[in-house]
């Protein structure tokens, strides 16, 4: 059934609308420090965000080391649901960035109020998904009964706050888009007080709110996104930034839903193959727990996740900035300006993820520790010290991926980026992984050579597809 268009009170304005007393953040400032101002605040937003990962993984492994296996699979799980998630706020985000490249303020406030209600939608069926499929989840990573049992408790228990993760994601994509990418900070400072005060208590504090283990872990994530939800839903209706949310623009509106799911489902496809790519590393890894025997090995390949995660961090960053100055340069008309921010945002990006490279290869026993602290951690420690010295010789690669595809996004482009990651994630990820780690006995080890190897490549394909142009000409 097709949704009711919108009344005529509530029409997607084309001419440009009076400002709104809201001031423009980078008018007149140099290209150098528009970057600046849009890359800082998603920097630290992002390091908060991963923060609510790190915290569950810290604690996990002062649990035990069942305790951790089960919160590494659980990882992926939270990765699933922040890529949906995030679809929306792609196809969202090229519409406002580029309305208020325009100064059509009405148009981007009328995309917020769709994008948050198709958001909210999108949630609940996520959350419903998670919480019936968690048993077949907990299966295909193939792991003993007790961590399989920790894992299920842990996904049904974050599936309630799933929706609102949603409303989260899509509402901060929002404000990025438009230009505030400080109150998405603030968001997430929020997020992750909550989460990490909640977990430590529901998981050590006394009895009866303390002792809960993987189920409190879980719960301080779901109630740390709904304090982020309330918190953007508030911000957005207070209207002191460049978008205002206003009742009436949350009646489902056929025409301007439309075009937001049609730039935003390449990316959720993209997203969602991704994730299945990402989920067959898991099941590789869970074999080869299974056939060694050994605790701790999806811990180690968690720990070295999250370590990198603090790499790609300011490559992340800066690709939200490069895209947010794509959308709204192309809003002008302004190509040629599109461009030169996509140079200096992949610079920048280079220079700092390859400095960050360099650390893994310098102190990777160190940052192992940090995470997982302690003598009974030590076998888990030397596993995944191997895998920081992979990744650290690849950083500049991934910044390459990381900004020209946010870029790319930024512009509309999501076809392209879309095929592109089928292509390196089935035909050369999966393939890798597998026959480096298990016909060639290389273990986790050579999972981690297939990850970095395929992340130069997908670097190289996404760098051919921006040299194109074809994101220029996207409509959206």
């Amino acid at each position: 059934m097709k949704a009711p268009a919108a009344p005529p009170a509530a029409p997607i304005p084309r001419a440009a609308d009076p400002p709104r007393g809201q001031p423009d953040r980078l008018a007149g400032l140099s290209l150098p420090r528009q970057v600046v101002v849009l890359a800082v605040w998603p920097f630290f937003e992002l390091l908060f965000n991963a923060l609510v990962g790190v915290v569950d993984t810290a604690l996990a492994g002062r649990i035990n080391e069942v305790a951790l296996d089960a919160i590494g699979v659980a990882t992926y799980v939270g990765w699933l649901l922040g890529m949906l998630h995030n679809a929306v706020g792609i196809g969202a985000g090229a519409l406002i960035a580029r309305a208020i490249g325009a100064r059509r303020q009405s148009a981007a406030d009328a995309a917020l109020g769709q994008a948050l209600l198709i958001g909210a939608a999108w949630g609940v069926a996520t959350a419903v998904a998670i919480a019936l499929t968690a048993p077949w989840i907990a299966a295909i990573f193939r792991l003993p009964p007790s961590t399989a049992e920790l894992v299920v408790i842990y996904l049904r228990i974050l599936s309630v706050g799933s929706a609102l993760g949603a409303v989260m994601v899509v509402g901060n994509a929002a404000l990025r888009s438009a230009g505030d990418t400080r109150t998405p900070f603030v968001t997430m400072v929020a997020v992750n007080l909550v989460n990490a005060g909640l977990s430590v208590l529901l998981t050590f504090g006394p009895a009866p709110l303390g002792g809960h283990g993987v189920a409190g872990l879980a719960a301080g994530t779901a109630v740390a996104w709904g304090t982020g939800a309330a918190l953007v839903l508030i911000m957005l209706y207070r209207g002191r930034g460049p978008l205002r949310l206003r009742p009436r623009r949350l009646r489902p509106h056929r025409i301007l839903g439309a075009r937001i799911i049609k730039v935003g489902l390449p990316s959720l496809v993209e997203n969602s193959g991704m994730w299945l790519g990402n989920a067959a590393i898991g099941g590789i890894v869970g074999t080869l727990m299974a056939r060694e025997g050994v605790d701790g090995l999806m811990g180690a390949h968690v720990i070295g996740i999250r370590i990198e995660s603090l790499s790609f961090l300011p490559g992340a960053a800066v690709g939200i900035a490069a895209a947010t100055l794509t959308g709204q340069c192309l809003g002008r008309g302004d190509t040629a300006g599109a461009q030169r921010a996509i140079h200096l945002c992949w610079a920048l990006a280079a220079v700092v993820m390859g400095a960050m490279g360099l650390l893994f290869l310098l102190a990777p026993g160190l940052l192992a520790w940090l995470m997982a602290p302690g003598d009974a951690m030590a076998a888990v420690r030397a596993q995944a010290v191997p895998l920081l010295m992979i990744c650290g010789p690849i950083q500049v690669f991934f910044a390459t991926y990381l900004v020209l595809s946010q870029a790319l996004r930024g512009a509309g482009d999501t076809r392209g980026p879309m095929v592109i990651t089928y292509a390196s994630t089935f035909l050369v990820r999966l393939p890798g992984a597998w026959l480096l780690a298990i016909p060639l006995g290389l273990g986790l080890t050579g999972v981690w050579l297939a990850l970095c190897g395929e992340l130069v490549v997908r670097g190289l394909l996404y760098a051919w597809r921006f040299r194109r142009g074809v994101w220029k000409t996207v409509r959206v």
